[in-house]
């Protein structure tokens, strides 16, 4: 399928920071961790600098993870019904704005039942027809946040190429260019979605997972003394981290980390290393979806550098060609800073 192509000095233009109030959509598949939660509250508390025109569901299974491990000693902390999946999205984003007295009349929109079955067919749904309709109505630049899987945006694209003249996706999606692998939730779920977005040449931002999202980490601690009773969503969020922060759970997380995102980041097998018990546990939450939301606020946050597009392999990993088109990648986020200003926001939610 032919999509327009931009111009090198068009595209490093539409991937300049974001630098006033911006229109934007947010795509989430909003019950599957806590921290999308978070990411829609933080982006609906902060009017200043995004006035968010839409939220879309996303869907999501527990079938990608369970495919990749070998082993009962870890658990999936999810669905494995993708249908399932993406209703709680839809519900539990009626339940966000419920909590910060938004009017979600118009702009929540049910999205995929179902991923890419091949490159040129999308999936229907409403959101993406509705980025469709918002994207070539736009005077400006429209915004596409994505912290979810990506089948709504891909198939918005196949639907209507010429949005890619539009719009910007900012996608919490992967890990950095130099990582042994492209493993992640969100990029892996919709293979053939996620090749759409860095061949297609939309303009891209992207959020890599570990060691740059990765550093958005708190803990109960934190959570009760900057959140918990401060508003009702910050009760509410509260109360559902520190319920999951067990010796237990960071244990199930440290494992299934180990055996997904982290394979092929050292090279331990076989050795002692891996019998050496843990003596103790500090547990602590990845609050990794804020992270989009914070480039978009202040990109001071989140340094980042223009880079060619890699192409994504069938088997999840980068393959790198400097002769691709531009997108930008954050290097590194600053948690104090993101996590301040959210803290501060959601404090002054509705009680």
């Amino acid at each position: 399928m032919p999509f327009p192509v931009l111009s090198r000095d068009e595209m490093v233009r539409r991937l300049m920071p974001p630098s006033g109030p911006v229109h934007m959509v947010l795509d989430t598949d909003t019950y599957n961790e806590v921290d999308d939660q978070f990411a829609l509250s933080y982006a609906l508390m902060s009017p200043e600098k995004l006035t968010v025109d839409a939220v879309y569901a996303a869907p999501f299974s527990g079938a990608f993870f369970e495919k990749l491990l070998k082993t009962d000693d870890v658990t999936v902390p999810m669905t494995s019904d993708l249908s399932e999946g993406l209703e709680l999205s839809y519900q539990e984003i009626l339940k966000i704005f419920g909590l910060l007295d938004k009017d979600p009349a118009g702009k929540i929109f049910r999205g995929s039942k179902r991923y890419l079955t091949d490159a040129k067919t999308p999936v229907e749904s409403d959101a993406a027809r509705d980025l469709v309709k918002r994207a070539m109505a736009a005077e400006d630049i429209l915004y596409v946040v994505a912290i979810g899987e990506i089948t709504n945006i891909a198939s918005a694209i196949l639907m209507e190429p010429e949005i890619i003249k539009k719009i910007v996706v900012v996608w919490l999606g992967g890990h950095p260019l130099y990582w042994p692998h492209a493993v992640e939730f969100n990029m892996g779920q919709d293979p053939i979605a996620s090749q759409i977005i860095f061949d297609c040449g939309v303009p891209l931002v992207l959020m890599p997972c570990m060691t740059v999202a990765s550093n958005l980490t708190t803990t109960a601690p934190e959570l009760e003394a900057n959140l918990k009773g401060k508003s009702r969503i910050g009760t509410y969020l509260s109360d559902i981290v520190t319920s999951q922060l067990s010796p237990k759970e960071a244990d199930n997380m440290l494992s299934l980390f180990r055996l997904t995102y982290l394979k092929g980041a050292d090279d331990y097998a076989g050795t002692a290393a891996e019998t050496i018990p843990f003596t103790g546990s500090a547990p602590s939450r990845i609050v990794w979806d804020i992270s989009t939301v914070g480039y978009m606020i202040n990109p001071n946050w989140c340094p980042s550098t223009l880079a060619p597009a890699p192409h994504l392999t069938d088997d999840l990993k980068w393959r790198l060609d400097s002769e691709r088109h531009l997108m930008r990648v954050c290097n590194f986020v600053y948690r104090d800073g993101i996590f301040g200003d959210m803290f501060a926001k959601l404090g002054r939610a509705p009680k």
